[in-house]
C-alpha cells in the first residue's frame, strides 16, 4: 500500500478545490458589487453545482441564512438580493420576504433569469426589481401535494359531495387557505408602493388565480403591463458572478413532482 488516496478520494478533493476557488471568486465578486452598489448583496441561487449532488430550492435553512445577513444590515444601508431558483418551500419564502419588507432601507430583488414560485414572492418584497427582457418571475398558486391550489378548491363545487373522496376534501380546505395566505403577503408585499388599491387587488387575483400553469413565465412585459416596480438594468457584475457557475446540467425550473404546501 501507497498510502495514496483511492480514485474517489481523489475525485472528493478535487471537488473540494474547485469548490474553494469558485467560492473565492465569487466572494471576491460580491465585494465589488457591494462597493459599486453601496449596499448589503444577499445571494439566494439555486443551480446544480459541480460539488453537490443535487439542484437545490428554497428551504428553511435558507430563510435562516438570509434573515440573519439581512439582521446583520444595518437599517438604512440598501440591500441587493440576488434571487436565481424555481421555488421552494412556502414558509421559507414567507419569511424571507417578510424580512425584507421591514428593511428600514431600499431594497432590490436583482433577477438574471428566473425566480419563479417562492422566488416571485420574494422579489415582490423588494421595492424595485432588476430584470432583463428575458428574465422571468412566475405564478404563486401554492401547490398542495403537487396539484394547482385553484384546481383543488374549483372542484369541490363541480362534484357531488358524495362522490368526491375524504382526502380531496381535506386537500381542498388546505389548498383554500393557503390561497387566502399567499395573497395576503402579495397584498402586504406590494402595499406603500405606488400600486393603487385596485390594481393590487389585480395582481394578487393573476398571480393566485390559476389563470395560467403554474410553470408558466411571466416576461418583464407582463409584469410591467401588471404596473409591478420591474425595471431592466442587471448590473454586470451579476453576470460576472453567474460566469463561475456551469451551465447546461438543471433541470427546467418549476418541472419537478414536489409534495406538501411548496410555491414550486
Amino acid at each position: 500500500m501507497t498510502g495514496q488516496p483511492d480514485v474517489s478520494e481523489t475525485k472528493e478533493l478535487n471537488k473540494e478545490a474547485l469548490r474553494q476557488q469558485i467560492l473565492t471568486n465569487r466572494r471576491e465578486i460580491i465585494q465589488k458589487l457591494e462597493q459599486e452598489r453601496g449596499s448589503r448583496v444577499i445571494t439566494l441561487i439555486h443551480r446544480k453545482e459541480p460539488w453537490l449532488e443535487e439542484e437545490q430550492s428554497i428551504s428553511i435553512e435558507d430563510s435562516e441564512h438570509v434573515l440573519m445577513e439581512i439582521h446583520s444590515t444595518p437599517p438604512k444601508k440598501p440591500i441587493d438580493i440576488i434571487i436565481h431558483t424555481p421555488g421552494g418551500l412556502q414558509l421559507a419564502a414567507e419569511m424571507i420576504g417578510s424580512a425584507l419588507k421591514q428593511h428600514p432601507g431600499k431594497v432590490t430583488a436583482i433577477v438574471p433569469f428566473y425566480a419563479m414560485s417562492g422566488g416571485t414572492l420574494i422579489a415582490l418584497a423588494a421595492d424595485e426589481i432588476l430584470m432583463e427582457r428575458f428574465s422571468v418571475l412566475g405564478p404563486l398558486d401554492p401547490q398542495i401535494n403537487g396539484m394547482a391550489s385553484g384546481a383543488l378548491v374549483n372542484l369541490i363545487p363541480k362534484k357531488p359531495i358524495e362522490m368526491i373522496a375524504d382526502e380531496t376534501i381535506i386537500l381542498a380546505d388546505v389548498a383554500e387557505k393557503a390561497l387566502k395566505e399567499v395573497s395576503g403577503y402579495i397584498a402586504w408585499f406590494l402595499g406603500g408602493k405606488k400600486i393603487s388599491k385596485g390594481q393590487v387587488k389585480l395582481i394578487v387575483e393573476f398571480l393566485t388565480g390559476g389563470y395560467v400553469a403554474h410553470s408558466r413565465p411571466l416576461s418583464y412585459e407582463t409584469l410591467a403591463g401588471l404596473k409591478l416596480p420591474a425595471k431592466q438594468g442587471v448590473p454586470e457584475l451579476v453576470w460576472k458572478l453567474f460566469s463561475t457557475c456551469i451551465f447546461g446540467h438543471c433541470e427546467r425550473p418549476t418541472l419537478r413532482c414536489t409534495t406538501g404546501c411548496h410555491y414550486s
